[in-house]
Formats: structure tokens, C-alpha cells, sequence
């Protein structure tokens, strides 16, 4: 570096949108969930990596992002979402691999598990999400149905909800992918069900 080079600050903060990030691979992995719950009880094994490196991680990101921008909501329905997605990956590999001590009997039951409480959980979320637009609460509302029927077991109607709000993601992030280049947002995501 010559004596009239000067080093470039970094401005963290500065802008951006999260959901760019977090929409898609959000998306992605309830699309796997769905087709994993159509091959149940085999199904969901295969779909770990995914989860854990191309959604969890990256929802990970997402969260970082949206705190550095101060964007709490963003932040925690993103870090849940991570949370969940992590944790989910890390039951299925670790049952599969007898890392927690489950019997092979057990696997259902620790599935299940996870299902119930993040089920309960996002119902809390679905409640504070009635004042994002429509589209939100929507896709969340569809999380705790299907993760609710399939800790019931219900693994083919949990499947097509999941497939459901994995389209409503991809539908969302088209507009959050519009906005980011200047373009009029499309499609609508809906007015707030609350005000």
C-alpha cells in the first residue's frame, strides 16, 4: 500500500433485506420436509443435510442480518425457524446414527417431539405475525397444522400443507427478489389481518 491509499471502512448496517436470503431457503427446505413426510417413516432420514447446511445455517445468516439492520421480528421469526430446522436435522441424523440413546423403537417418539413443541411454539408466532401482510401468518398458520398432524402421524396431509407453505415462501420471496431490484413489488403478499 502506497502512502496515498487509505484503508475502506465497512459499514455494517447499511441495508439490504434479509428476507431475500431467508425466504428462499426457508422454501426450500419445507419442500424437502413435504416430499420427506410423503415417504414416511423413511423419508425424513434423507432430508438432514439439506436442512442443516442449506436452511439452518443460512437461516442462521438471516438472523445475523436482520439484527445487525435492527430488525427484531425478522430476527426471531428467523432464528425459531433456524432453531427449528437444526434441531429437527440434528433428531433425525442423531436417531439414525443412535447418538442420544434412542432405541430404533424410539425414533417416532423423538420425532414427534419436536414436531409438538415446535408446533406449540409457532402457534405463539402465528399469533404475533397477524400484523405482518397475509401471506405470513398464513404460511405460519400451515407450520403448525402440519407439524401438528404429523406428530399425530398424519404424515401425507402434513406433507401437502408443508408443500403448501413451501410454495407460499417461494410466492413471497418473488416479491421481497422484485423489490430488491427496484421493481414495483409483485406478487401482492396481502394486507395485515390485524392493524
Amino acid at each position: 500500500m502506497n502512502a496515498q491509499e487509505s484503508p475502506v471502512d465497512v459499514h455494517l448496517g447499511s441495508g439490504g433485506d434479509p428476507l431475500i436470503l431467508g425466504l428462499p431457503v426457508f422454501a426450500v427446505a419445507s419442500l424437502a420436509l413435504g416430499m420427506g413426510l410423503m415417504d414416511m417413516p423413511a423419508g425424513l432420514a434423507i432430508i438432514a443435510p439439506l436442512i442443516i447446511l442449506g436452511t439452518g445455517l443460512f437461516q442462521l445468516v438471516t438472523t445475523g442480518w436482520a439484527i445487525i439492520l435492527g430488525q427484531s421480528m425478522v430476527a426471531v421469526i428467523f432464528g425459531l425457524f433456524s432453531g427449528f430446522w437444526l434441531t429437527l436435522g440434528f433428531v433425525l441424523i442423531g436417531t439414525q446414527h443412535a447418538w442420544f440413546g434412542v432405541a430404533a423403537g424410539g425414533v417416532g417418539a423423538a420425532e414427534q417431539l419436536v414436531f409438538i413443541c415446535y408446533a406449540s411454539l409457532f402457534f405463539f408466532l402465528f399469533i404475533a405475525c397477524l400484523r405482518l401482510p397475509r401471506v405470513f401468518p398464513l404460511i405460519v398458520i400451515l407450520i403448525v397444522a402440519a407439524l401438528a398432524l404429523a406428530a399425530a402421524g398424519m404424515f401425507h396431509i402434513a406433507a401437502y400443507l408443508a408443500l403448501s407453505f413451501s410454495f407460499l415462501g417461494f410466492y413471497a420471496w418473488l416479491n421481497v427478489a422484485q423489490t430488491s431490484m427496484g421493481a414495483k413489488p409483485f406478487p401482492p403478499l396481502g394486507s395485515p389481518l390485524i392493524s
